[in-house]
């Protein structure tokens, strides 16, 4: 079952994906956005006030590493709250941080950057004084724990594009009917701006044992075959598959 889209907002269905997928070093989901729905959250995530993405977006070009590309998403998942601070996970560490929004640098410099940077091309117009792009532990100001379920998380940002806007509550009533049918305790929620609008319905698991998977053109009716051989059977589905991000 496809819904119905605009004249402008068609569903590519010809485009091979494999290859589609973003390429991250790390990806961060944020649960302390203050959005309740994805109807009212802004097409861009750092237009929130005060948020996560809004400081985070001030700061990432100065201190990320230009060879470690990190992306931040704002999720929203029924029994996932936002914390008293700040509250994200982290793939592919598999790791649930909370922190004070005072210290997002430090957030940065102690998960975000690599032990050692990578070497590159010399470039003679560089500052001096750059920002080094290497690891600061700062694990006092952090409470961390490990994830402990596998996610599911379906693109439905409607005010960024109509086409995810629209499949997404088809799939995400789904995904929770099969996942309760099967007795699989499975989180499944919806993420903010993946990238491949066109793709519609955008689909990531996140797994404990394996990088994260990413669909495209995900509907309904194929959501029980993603559960039995994705979820449980830990198999990539090609004809869905969007290519590895990590």
């Amino acid at each position: 079952m496809v819904p119905a889209f605009p004249p402008d907002k068609r569903l590519d269905a010809t485009t091979h994906l494999n290859g589609t997928a973003p390429s991250m070093w790390k990806h961060v989901l944020a649960f302390s956005h203050g959005v309740a729905t994805f109807d009212t959250m802004p097409p861009k995530i750092n237009l929130v006030p005060g948020s996560l993405a809004s400081e985070f977006e001030v700061l990432r070009r100065k201190m990320l590493s230009p060879q470690h590309p990190v992306t931040l998403s704002n999720a929203i998942v029924s029994g996932i709250d936002g914390g008293t601070h700040q509250k994200v996970f982290i793939y592919p560490d598999c790791i649930q941080v909370e922190f004070k929004l005072a210290n997002l640098p430090e957030f940065i410099q102690h998960y975000l950057l690599p032990v050692q940077e990578t070497e590159s091309v010399f470039n003679p117009f560089a500052s001096a004084n750059a920002t080094p792009h290497t690891r600061v532990e700062r694990p006092h100001l952090f409470q961390e724990t490990p994830i402990k379920k596998d996610l599911v998380l379906i693109c439905g940002h409607t005010q960024r594009d109509i086409r995810c806007g629209r499949i997404a509550p088809l799939l995400l009533q789904e995904f929770e009917r099969v996942l309760a049918h099967e007795k699989l305790d499975v989180d499944v929620g919806l993420v903010s701006h993946i990238g491949g609008h066109a793709y519609a319905g955008n689909v990531i698991y996140f797994s404990k044992h394996q990088p994260p998977v990413w669909y495209g053109r995900v509907f309904p009716e194929q959501v029980q075959g993603i559960v039995r051989e994705t979820i449980v059977g830990g198999r990539i589905i090609k004809e869905l598959y969007r290519g590895q991000t990590m």
